[in-house]
């Protein structure tokens, strides 16, 4: 087992108690294994209610009965198959009213893997590399008029994707290792891309090769440009720890609750910053998005849910509550 903090035991034994009946809350919660794939954390952990034991697993939080997953491997393999499935359906399913909102990146690269999906023959296969340029194309587009690009005395042609990544790579790296990977990534994938484009043997191989390529340099770059606009993680003031967490506790004589930050490290808890319940739920349409289909991973997940007997009036009940001012 893996020991956790006191929030982190509180949080994952409140969000089992909130799928549970009154009668069957948490009793027992165990850390089993904390797992870094494709970028994103999941944790398990082994619970026990009065009435049955559960793997609950995170990002997105979810939870599995034991009796049809007796190994937490289960589960997880389950929860990473389920949540990429949704999350292909609901890009799918994108409403034409949002399809403003994606990236024209994002957009061009899209149409990539489509091809890709459709493609047979050398000629498809090629028209995957056309896309995939004309993807590169649309990045050096898309981020040329940043605001942490600033003035450049001679800017590159917009078709000049190597010119741009060479702009944006000093932007937003200092010289040394990485700007040099960069940069030397940038050449090499634009490379790629023409290579398939103008290969009359192209195989799927060769395809989904330059797919990776063009998927894993944007992914970088989407990191750097995360970092440059937010900044990098804060740490613990305390150990310098990168573990901070946010962390809640209710305070129900004044009708909200307490916000904290906590260090998974060392302890370490910031100064509690009180929230109503009235300003937070201030612009919520609560029934509207009770009553209304899952659109995000976890709510799919757990939409069966919003069927269960009195959960959405409890819940709308809260909203409608009058707040007294404080």
């Amino acid at each position: 087992m893996t020991e956790m903090p006191e929030h982190e035991e509180r949080s994952i034994r409140d969000y089992v108690n909130s799928q549970s009946p009154d009668d069957d809350h948490a009793e027992l919660v165990q850390k089993i294994s904390t797992y870094r794939i494709l970028g994103r954390v999941h944790e398990t952990y082994d619970v026990h209610t009065k009435s049955a034991r559960w793997w609950v697993i995170t990002n997105p939080t979810n939870l599995y009965r034991q009796t049809d997953f007796p190994k937490a491997e289960q589960a997880l393999i389950y929860h990473l198959g389920l949540g990429i499935y949704i999350a292909n359906q609901a890009r799918a399913d994108t409403a034409e009213a949002e399809e403003d909102v994606i990236s024209p990146t994002g957009r061009r690269f899209r149409q990539a893997l489509d091809t890709m999906n459709s493609a047979s023959e050398s000629e498809d296969f090629q028209a995957v590399g056309l896309k995939c340029r004309d993807t590169l194309i649309s990045f050096g587009k898309e981020y040329k008029d940043a605001d942490w690009i600033g003035e450049i005395s001679e800017p590159p042609k917009d078709s000049d994707f190597k010119g741009w990544a060479n702009i944006i790579t000093e932007k937003l790296t200092e010289a040394g290792r990485l700007r040099s990977y960069l940069k030397s990534s940038s050449d090499k994938t634009w490379d790629l891309t023409v290579w398939l484009q103008h290969n009359s043997s192209a195989t799927p191989i060769d395809a989904e090769i330059v797919l990776d390529a063009t998927s894993h340099l944007l992914g970088i770059f989407n990191q750097l440009i995360r970092r440059k606009e937010h900044g990098d993680p804060e740490r613990c003031p305390s150990c310098d720890s990168y573990l901070l967490d946010e962390d809640i506790e209710d305070d129900h004589e004044r009708r909200g609750f307490l916000e904290f930050t906590v260090c998974g490290a060392c302890g370490w808890r910031s100064e509690p910053e009180f929230i109503s319940w009235a300003e937070h739920f201030k612009d919520a349409d609560i029934e509207g998005y009770l009553s209304s289909p899952g659109l995000g991973i976890p709510d799919q997940l757990d939409k069966h849910l919003l069927n269960r007997p009195g959960l959405r009036d409890k819940i709308a009940r809260i909203a409608r509550r009058p707040f007294r001012r404080l």
